[in-house]
């Protein structure tokens, strides 16, 4: 996968979306251009290449017992899932998590119970848990605004006690970032967007349901139901095509990737508290992401990293940066050496 690096700039914001790369572009250019020769004909197989495509996620992700749905983005799928869900469940949520999943929840009037999103994330959920006894967690497996990885290991503790908690999971901060075998985690369903750590570009998004989902006793649909529920209107083909495309070179190389993912996480985290520029929630962690918010209340911290060409985004109240495999050590010193000359100047 090779990338366009403009020598002036750093990017360093795969968290709002990840950059195309030479060999997707091509692809694209091309299937564009049969499109304007074949017309309508492009689409004669294009129910065999959804079904192809849905394969290769299922492979991808180690989905063995359940079911692959394509739709167009994390939210629409989301709120699809959820109107499938009847009476009157009780949800916990994370405070400042993703707003289309506390939205959705809203729309149905089913009943949301808000947890602390606070350095004791884990505990707080087990004590929420504990004392309201939800049907549904619904959660980012990696908090959009500050990088939070959920530990797995600990909702696997909580389904385990609570066999009757259903977990729906958000990984679009997350897929593509390492090797994820989802038969083995604790999410019932996860959703995600391709337009991040999948590099499929917008357009395209996946639901994977595992099949004891379907006997949940809030849910009245089965595998066909759920499919027309879902997958509203036509298919996106040029989309679908780049996430298939995307998940062939992902599954050569997803665990150099995760690898490399891994260092830059620990060479930034190491960099940044020495900076004392993580708040506490983020400083103890033992695992994280490779997306972090910099304190910079004022936000003169982002104005002084984007006049310095740097590529990020505002969220919350700090400077988020996220990595991506394609990022290299010399862009971490570049970018602590940018933060160090700001200080130097306050």
């Amino acid at each position: 996968m090779r990338f366009y690096k403009d020598s002036n700039k750093v990017y360093l914001d795969s968290a709002k979306a990840s950059p195309y790369y030479y060999e997707l572009l091509d692809w694209r250019n091309n299937y564009e251009k049969k499109s304007l020769i074949k017309k309508s004909e492009i689409r004669v197989n294009h129910k065999k290449i959804v079904e192809n495509v849905k394969n290769e996620l299922a492979d991808f992700f180690e989905l063995k017992n359940g079911d692959v749905f394509i739709t167009n983005s994390f939210s629409q799928g989301f709120q699809s899932l959820v109107n499938q869900i009847k009476g009157k469940p009780k949800f916990i949520v994370l405070e400042d998590d993703y707003p289309s999943i506390s939205n959705a929840i809203k729309k149905n009037n089913f009943e949301l119970i808000f947890v602390k999103n606070d350095s004791n994330i884990e505990n707080n959920i087990k004590i929420a848990v504990d004392k309201f006894n939800p049907d549904f967690l619904a959660i980012s497996v990696v908090q959009w605004i500050d990088g939070i990885l959920i530990d797995e290991n600990f909702l696997k503790k909580l389904k385990s006690k609570y066999k009757n908690l259903t977990i729906i999971a958000d990984g679009t901060q997350f897929c593509g970032t390492c090797n994820f075998n989802f038969e083995k985690s604790p999410y019932d369903v996860l959703i995600s967007s391709g337009y991040k750590w999948m590099f499929a570009g917008y357009g395209v998004a996946f639901l994977l349901i595992k099949n004891h989902f379907y006997k949940n006793i809030f849910l009245k649909s089965d595998k066909l139901q759920m499919e027309n529920a879902i997958e509203i209107g036509h298919y996106d083909m040029l989309a679908i095509g780049s996430l298939s495309f995307s998940l062939k070179k992902l599954s050569k190389s997803i665990n150099a990737i995760e690898k490399k993912l891994k260092e830059l996480s620990i060479i930034v985290m190491f960099e940044l508290k020495n900076l004392n520029l993580l708040n506490d929630k983020v400083k103890i962690r033992t695992k994280h992401s490779t997306i972090f918010n910099i304190k910079d209340p004022e936000g003169a911290l982002y104005d002084w990293l984007s006049n310095n060409n740097f590529i990020c985004s505002k969220r919350g109240n700090g400077v988020r940066i996220s990595f991506n495999f394609f990022n290299n050590k010399t862009e971490i010193k570049k970018l602590i050496k940018t933060i160090k000359k700001f200080n130097s100047l306050l």
